[in-house]
């Protein structure tokens, strides 16, 4: 399995965009959340999607030309409209508009709609946390993507529908929750296939409703679903996501007949020294994080880490040591490469 400096593919994946169509600075984007996600030892929303996002370019599913819209505003809220373009490019528009807004008001909700896939969905609560604000977002895949089963049910009727929350911290250690609804994202999915490894158990069920482990039973044909998050409770989480992040913005909820893969996304930021002093929430927040890494730790555990934390291990380790990328997925973003004339071997 190769490895490679941050650089390395920021630069790659720069070039590849860019002979795409891309506009630069799209690229640059694009490029920095994908490696930025593999740094955090996300992989499944890392330089594996190049060859898919390439190839919704080459279709027209994503617009290189897209202009950012405001197409509703009040002085706490905005409806956003991505024209299809790069989803990391709009959903960070989307984010400045809401950070803007709070600062302002106290409090904003952001309601997007029509943005390609935005990439890991903890970026943006990092986003808002570097600015000092906290964050939620809700997320669907704007009415396409279905990959979950309902609890009860084996067929696919929900997209993963992620949902994530960023505190800030004084010296950047910031909280920030990045879950999916279901157990195991679908890119994940596609890393156990390409290796050959099982899937977790009790993540996935085969066409017939059947517990597997075997990935390739997911995609099919015929199809498998994968399972909600602790049963009914991320079930419920699911249908609340896709209902906020979908129909709120006019995006549309997980449905028949669409193709078309986006996000759409509901986001509310809130400054925090607004309503409350800021030292007195900080002083709240780390003593509540010492009181829980004061437990005693169950065996063959060193340390108690709490949400952003094995993120921030992961991305000193990855900067120091570089970042593997496995010998089918580089084969298949230097064959993409190929196709603009760039070697990249």
């Amino acid at each position: 399995m190769p490895t490679f400096t941050a650089d390395r593919l920021k630069s790659t994946s720069r070039d590849i965009f860019v002979a795409a169509g891309a506009r630069s600075e799209d690229a640059r984007i694009v490029a920095d959340a994908l490696v930025n996600a593999n740094l955090a030892g996300h992989d499944s929303h890392g330089v594996m999607r190049i060859p898919s996002y390439v190839r919704w370019m080459e279709k027209g599913d994503v617009n290189v030309k897209a202009e950012f819209r405001v197409v509703m505003e009040a002085d706490a809220f905005a409806v956003i409209d991505g024209d299809w373009g790069f989803g990391q490019v709009m959903a960070r528009k989307a984010m400045e508009v809401g950070i803007e807004k709070a600062a302002k008001s106290g409090v904003a909700s952001i309601s997007a709609r029509r943005c390609s896939h935005i990439g890991r969905a903890g970026d943006y609560p990092i986003m808002v946390a570097e600015a000092g604000l906290a964050s939620i977002l809700f997320l669907n895949t704007h009415g396409a993507g279905s990959l979950v089963a309902p609890f009860g049910g084996i067929d696919r009727r929900l997209s993963a529908n992620p949902i994530a929350i960023g505190i800030p911290r004084p010296g950047g250690d910031h909280i920030i929750v990045d879950i999916s609804t279901c157990v195991v994202a679908e890119g994940k999915l596609r890393n156990f296939r390409t290796a050959g490894q099982p899937a977790p158990e009790r993540s996935i069920v085969d066409a017939e409703g059947r517990p597997t482990t075997d990935a390739s039973e997911f995609y099919g044909p015929p199809e498998g679903a994968i399972l909600p998050i602790a049963g009914h409770k991320g079930f419920a989480l699911g249908l609340a996501s896709d209902i906020l992040a979908g129909a709120l913005s006019g995006a549309g909820c997980t449905r028949q007949g669409i193709k078309r893969v986006g996000n759409s996304f509901w986001a509310t930021i809130i400054d925090i020294h607004r309503i409350r002093c800021r030292s007195d929430f900080d002083r709240d927040v780390g003593d509540l994080i010492d009181w829980i890494k004061s437990s005693r730790k169950a065996d063959g555990v060193s340390e108690i880490l709490v949400a952003g934390e094995p993120e921030l291990r992961t991305q000193a380790k990855r900067e120091k040591d570089g970042i593997p990328v496995h010998d089918a997925t580089w084969a298949a973003i230097v064959e993409t490469g190929k196709r603009y004339n760039l070697d990249l071997e």
